[in-house]
């Protein structure tokens, strides 16, 4: 009974959290020293409950001259775009990540290491350092050749994905190709890996097929930071690329409109939430059911 009841008691924290969160610009007052203002904090809150009450009329400021836009128009428009690029960057890093943790893992060990110097070498990488050097590579580039390799900015309406997507998944690749090769090196002791050996069967084969079907559930324990690093990331880029997207509008939400800051957020954790609370559940039943190891 408890354990039925935890999910929706988890669900009904971070609810409550967001909205606590949503007014929190009011809270910090500043006149001649920074003071804690708990009246407009709590008054702040309760316009937001009455404004969500009416969700239609709730307006977002955006665009250089503050025009007036309805929430859900505004959300429907940048939501698709800027989760599209997410997906898609979390779909890429994954295969990378995959292609190269495999293929390094059939490396000699000289080359192994050689490797995973390089790994650590570009996990230390800001994120906002990274798309700046590919962009000012795509300008050095366009000026030697006249060819420009991709788009590095948007102007009006215009949407780009490569060099955003690019960019977007290269910290991902090397997160996710460390934690596979610290993985996978830990299971290429386990016993199941000796006995496939014993068989007959090539190292090429063992990890692919067997090493790396445990791999994958370590792999899912850390979704929820992959999605935070890139879901942060995502916002770096939007600022940089000067995408007009989903988490820009909730930025400008944060100290203009309370409502639509909640709805927004709501609009990240909600999707999420289900998707990682039913990926836990198929994850326990898959445990249950034995096959942890081959």
């Amino acid at each position: 009974m408890i354990k039925a009841l935890r999910a929706p008691l988890h669900f009904a924290i971070v609810f409550i959290g967001l909205f606590l969160l949503s007014g929190i610009s009011a809270l910090l007052d500043y006149d001649t020293e920074l003071v804690i203002n708990v009246g407009a904090y709590g008054l702040r809150l309760w316009q937001t409950i009455l404004e969500l009450a009416s969700p239609s009329s709730i307006i977002v400021l955006w665009g250089a001259e503050d025009k007036q836009y309805g929430m859900f128009d505004i959300f429907l428009k940048t939501y698709p775009y800027s989760f599209s690029l997410l997906f898609i960057s979390f779909a890429v890093a994954i295969l990378i990540s995959v292609v190269v943790s495999y293929l390094m893992m059939l490396m000699p060990r000289r080359l192994y290491r050689v490797s995973e110097k390089v790994v650590n070498i570009l996990d230390g990488i800001p994120d906002v350092f990274l798309v700046v050097l590919f962009q000012l590579f795509i300008i050095w580039l366009f000026k030697k050749t006249d060819f420009l390799l991709f788009d590095i900015y948007t102007t009006g309406e215009e949407q780009i994905y490569m060099l955003p997507i690019i960019c977007l998944s290269f910290l991902p690749v090397v997160f996710l190709v460390k934690q596979f090769l610290f993985q996978l090196k830990e299971e290429e002791s386990k016993p199941y890996v000796e006995f496939s050996f014993s068989k007959g069967f090539k190292k090429s084969y063992t990890i692919w097929f067997h090493v790396f079907r445990n791999v994958w559930i370590h792999f899912f324990l850390h979704l929820k930071p992959i999605f935070l690093l890139m879901l942060s990331n995502l916002l770096v880029i939007e600022v940089l690329f000067n995408i007009k997207g989903f988490m820009t509008v909730l930025l400008r939400t944060a100290t203009s409109s309370s409502p639509a800051f909640f709805i927004g957020m709501l609009l990240i954790f909600v999707p999420f939430y289900i998707v990682f609370t039913i990926g836990s559940l198929l994850l326990k039943k898959w445990l249950k059911g034995g096959e942890y190891h081959v």
